[in-house]
């Protein structure tokens, strides 16, 4: 069994999923892992799949572009070998969440995430948010893995100190108070 990653881009429309799944299904590929996000309407995703022997990432790539060309959707369909193995781990980390609030500027996420790439944190996943079409007001809400060896404090302290700077409000919970919090409660 080999593994494939698939990225596909473009703009959204109903059915995408079904189209990219059920290519993949003809082809016996299993979709293990998925991400899938709409943003202004463009369709973005990856997809982690195992094939059986035989079938290249070549021939994914074919069959879900055909798939998607045949139902008239615009996206561009990308397939490469994963070897599944050679995933990126790091060394031992704890999730957080690291929200930041403030005016939107140009250089927000590249400061913040410079922050953590000279810190060895691990971004696994972002999102940025503009809260109205009227106003600059901005969240960026990244999903990090932080290494066990980091001084969380000094860590927490670098990182209210350059929000701050930028007249930003910045927040670090680990991913378990996080999600607790913001758990809503079912009825």
């Amino acid at each position: 069994m080999s593994h494939t990653v698939i990225s596909v881009i473009g703009r959204d429309c109903p059915g995408v999923v079904h189209a990219i799944a059920d290519s993949l299904s003809k082809e016996s590929c299993n979709i293990e892992e998925l991400s899938q996000t709409i943003l202004k309407g463009q369709f973005a995703s990856i997809f982690i799949v195992s094939s059986p022997e035989g079938v290249t990432p070549e021939d994914i790539q074919r069959v879900v572009s055909l798939a998607l060309e045949e139902k008239g959707m615009d996206l561009s369909v990308t397939a490469r070998s994963m070897d599944a193995r050679q995933a990126f781990f790091g060394e031992p980390s704890e999730p957080f969440v690291i929200t930041v609030y403030g005016s939107d500027q140009p250089d927000i996420i590249a400061v913040i995430s410079g922050i953590f790439a000279g810190q060895n944190v691990n971004i696994e996943n972002l999102k940025a948010i503009r809260l109205s079409p009227e106003t600059s007001e901005c969240v960026l809400v990244f999903e990090v893995a932080l290494p066990l060896s980091i001084n969380r404090s000094a860590f927490r302290q670098m990182l209210h100190a350059k929000a701050r700077s930028m007249g930003l409000t910045l927040s670090m919970q680990h991913q378990d108070i996080f999600e607790a919090i913001h758990r809503v409660p079912i009825v």
